[in-house]
């Protein structure tokens, strides 16, 4: 019997960190494992040289010309190397990946769905955004959610009927454990902030909550990782509060994330959308509480009361209160950072995420 030829795509390689050690557990297991990027892969990304590595052009933005080039090129590549399964992640790799499969016939065809682009916004880029999410969902012969709430939102939003299936409680490529640790006690109680400096991560949120805590715990300060996305830009004024407050450290992108982690007391989470968010359980690897808003994905990575807290989205004011709640008392960060690094080892772990995956489509 022909080796399994499995074909991966995804619109930029930085997304190729999300897949973990799947590419290698194919190859591992005889598939063939190839990937289509829609950018050329840098130097300073290496893979598995059983990998074969193709680029067609994916721009993220919708543009009829240039989708249509690229949805072409795809069928071409497949129709030559006639994949048994095709996955497509990231929105515009998704929605041509899955496309093109279709018209070449190939017999597997995965959709995973790592978040909504259009949650939370209206108006004709809302419906637009979900008419390609229903297209290449309907293209597709199954789709994978990496949370319960992301699930139950792409039915809701009437982009299917039948609901998308989630392996075991979801997740991308999990979390190893043996790279986090529990936190330093920092001797100055801070608040963390990791992920993409934006608008729909909250940021603006984040200045009026730490402007609440500092009522009550002037001392606190406010540790920030991540770069500013100038595609989704913050309000000018919180950016001035970011870079002038001289109780604010902004990180910039940090590798090393367990490090970043170690150096915070809490970490606080007030994205408006998300898939499943890494940072959160990367946080609770760390034994580090997070508070964040109750939106989709997010509630699926705290246990309310036991690992952190959800706050229904908008309430500054008991944001605020939760947090001061864990920065006044250490006794409760321990608690419940031991009760979400257990939590995520019982959930999120990140071998059995990816190998959950693998054998998923190695018995389909």
């Amino acid at each position: 019997m022909a080796a399994p030829v499995i074909v991966f795509g995804l619109t930029v390689p930085m997304s190729l960190s999300l897949l973990g050690h799947r590419l290698e557990l194919l190859a591992d297991a005889g598939c063939s494992v190839h990937v289509v990027l829609g950018e050329p892969l840098p130097e300073s990304i290496a893979l598995d040289p059983r990998v074969e590595v193709h680029e067609i052009t994916m721009t993220r933005a919708i543009s009829p010309v240039s989708d249509a080039k690229a949805l072409l090129a795809w069928h071409r590549l497949l129709r030559t190397l006639r994949p048994s399964h095709v996955v497509g992640a990231t929105p515009k790799a998704a929605f041509v990946s899955m496309l093109a499969a279709r018209t070449a016939r190939v017999p597997h065809r995965i959709l995973e769905v790592w978040g909504g682009r259009w949650d939370g916004i209206e108006g004709g880029r809302s419906r637009l955004l979900r008419m390609t999410d229903r297209m290449a969902m309907s293209a597709a012969t199954e789709v994978i959610a990496v949370s319960n709430s992301l699930a139950d939102l792409v039915v809701e939003a009437g982009l299917m009927k039948s609901r998308p299936l989630v392996l075991g409680f979801g997740a991308t490529q999990g979390v190893s454990l043996e790279r986090f640790h529990a936190p330093q006690s920092p001797p100055v109680p801070a608040i963390g902030f990791l992920g993409r400096i934006a608008a729909d991560k909250g940021i603006d949120d984040l200045r009026a909550v730490v402007a609440r805590v500092h009522e009550q715990l002037p001392e606190v300060m406010l540790r920030v990782a991540g770069d500013f996305d100038s595609a989704d830009p913050i309000d000018p004024a919180t950016r001035r509060w970011l870079q002038t407050d001289p109780r604010v450290t902004l990180v910039g992108h940090v590798a090393d994330v367990p490090h970043f982690l170690r150096t915070i007391s809490v970490l606080c989470f007030p994205s408006h959308r998300e898939g499943l968010p890494n940072a959160v359980i990367e946080a609770s690897a760390s034994e580090v509480p997070v508070v964040g808003w109750d939106v989709t994905g997010t509630r699926d990575a705290i246990v309310d009361g036991h690992t952190g807290a959800l706050v229904p989205l908008g309430d500054i004011e008991q944001m605020a209160e939760r947090l001061c709640a864990l920065l006044h008392d250490e006794g409760l960060r321990v608690e419940q950072g031991q009760a979400a690094r257990a939590m995520v080892a019982e959930r999120f772990e990140a071998h059995a995420v990816q190998r959950a995956f693998v054998d998923h489509v190695l018995a389909s």
